[in-house]
């Protein structure tokens, strides 16, 4: 009687490395928009476009915007014409997706979304201030951007985007941020005390 060759799983990190790859490309399949999934070579720009337009997904707030999501760019970057392009298709919790551009941070304290563009390197600490106690959920592609207190940062990393989360600061501002999307990170800065389902 020959007995069944055992199965050998594959080395720890290997299946780590494969989970983490199901996890986000799960992930990104959700966040793609149409709009990026039609493109054979997305930009990174349009690459960040989709991740704006879908962390609203992920997120629980506080209090529910009145009757559309607003995403707000302060600032300029080139993030802007993608966002602009694909907020005619998009909806979160059958709300309208609508695309705002501010030169000031404290007036988009009523966003749900808040992306700081590149021209606001030399503003960043003022305008996370500007937007201290409100639910806006803050992003940028600038250096250090969670460490300064924002709550997620678009990273490069072996020619993709990724992001980082500073969860703490989306907790101080009463977010609650999905294990699903924490999941796929690149890093939190610290343990999902808060999630939602």
């Amino acid at each position: 009687m020959t007995l069944p060759t055992p199965i050998r799983k594959p080395p720890f990190n290997l299946r780590m490395a494969r989970a983490w790859g199901a996890l986000t490309a799960a992930l990104l399949g959700s966040i793609y928009t149409p709009h990026v999934r039609a493109q054979a070579h997305p930009t990174d720009a349009d690459v960040k476009a989709a991740y704006l337009f879908n962390f609203g997904k992920f997120v629980r707030y506080p209090d529910t915007p009145a009757t559309s999501f607003d995403i707000c760019l302060v600032g300029h970057d080139p993030v802007a014409p993608m966002l602009q392009t694909g907020a005619a298709e998009e909806s979160i919790e059958n709300r309208p997706v609508h695309v705002k551009q501010y030169d000031k941070a404290a007036d988009a304290r009523e966003c749900a979304i808040v992306f700081m563009g590149s021209s606001e390197a030399s503003r960043i600490e003022k305008d996370l201030a500007a937007l201290q106690g409100s639910n806006a959920l803050t992003v940028s592609d600038l250096p250090q951007f969670i460490d300064r207190g924002g709550m997620i940062q678009f990273v490069l990393q072996d020619n993709r985007v990724r992001f980082a989360v500073n969860l703490s600061s989306a907790v101080k501002a009463r977010l609650a941020l999905s294990s699903e999307l924490l999941k796929v990170a690149l890093y939190v800065n610290s343990k999902p005390s808060q999630e939602a389902p």
